[in-house]
């Protein structure tokens, strides 16, 4: 395989040269094609266009297709990491099909999304990859009218035909993880959340009870602690922070518990903090579960 100096313009010709393939060949690789390749022929375009410093001409491309050849990616929050991983996947499988990422955050405000949708599709970014807050799909559906591809991790509507579906049943892991508690002997239960007002975490506290009721046990609402307020932390992480705060707002309680489900890692790390300061230790004193697993809960 030759490869290109540095310094060199380099083309999908001199990438064609390089893998020993045809231009059209590299064209359907890099534009991301449904047309078939062989994966061996894919991999040699792929460490050819790597090798020889090939960078695509995006406004070429843009003038061509009347599409910027991106792919918007839009979260709730920087702060926790599972967002991030989700970033990761998509960074890893977009630069592969020659799109470029651009990732947003919506601070946990719906109206900074919309801003950002809009601000998508007026910048001709027709793909969108989102984590929604909103509790309407009018923006996504306007997106979609114009022409855009919709993946949505996360919502507060229902689902459409007319975007993929990438949530995770949230019911069935209430379910399996309070099943869990209850076998290991637990009966004093307690559910720790921020705000009821995602999907995702009502459809949590939903399993929770149904596991809950085929126990003949219930998750009454005094046992469900919730925070007040959700909001970005300029210093500071709100999730790890609002761990502590529910920590200590469940020893304030009367029924003593043995074990607490948590709504995500990142709120489970101050729980176990909050439990600490006053001398309690994790899961000796008290048992707690929750979920996303991310790398830093091992």
């Amino acid at each position: 395989m030759s490869i290109k100096k540095k310094g060199k313009h380099v083309t999908i010709v001199d990438v064609a040269k390089a893998a020993g393939t045809s231009v059209a060949t590299v064209s359907r690789v890099l534009n991301g094609s449904d047309y078939p390749v062989s994966n061996k022929s894919r991999q040699k375009v792929l460490q050819a266009a790597k090798e020889t410093g090939y960078s695509p001409n995006l406004i070429g491309k843009m003038l061509k297709t009347n599409q910027n050849p991106s792919v918007g990616i839009i979260i709730s929050s920087f702060q926790n990491p599972f967002f991030n991983q989700i970033i990761m996947g998509i960074e890893q499988e977009s630069r592969k099909r020659g799109y470029e990422p651009l990732v947003f955050s919506s601070q946990r405000d719906p109206l900074i999304e919309r801003k950002l949708i809009t601000s998508l599709m007026q910048k001709r970014v027709m793909g969108l990859m989102i984590s929604s807050i909103d509790d309407t799909p009018d923006w996504i559906n306007d997106y979609i009218e114009k022409g855009g591809k919709v993946c949505i991790f996360e919502s507060n509507f229902s689902n459409t035909d007319n975007v993929i579906n990438a949530k995770s049943d949230m019911l069935e892991a209430g379910r399996i993880a309070t099943e869990y508690l209850l076998s290991q002997g637990h009966k004093n239960i307690a559910f720790l959340t921020t705000p009821l007002n995602r999907e995702s975490r009502q459809l949590t506290l939903d399993g929770c009870r149904f596991a809950m009721s085929q126990y003949q046990m219930q998750l009454s609402d005094d046992d469900v602690i919730v925070t007040e307020s959700e909001y970005e932390l300029e210093d500071g992480l709100y999730e790890f922070e609002a761990g502590i705060t529910l920590a200590k707002e469940l020893l304030k309680r009367e029924k003593k518990y043995t074990a607490v489900i948590a709504i995500n890692d990142l709120i489970t790390y101050g729980i176990i903090q909050g439990f600490k300061r006053e001398g309690m230790n994790v899961p000796d004193d008290i048992s707690v579960i929750s979920f996303d697993d991310i790398p830093y809960s091992s």
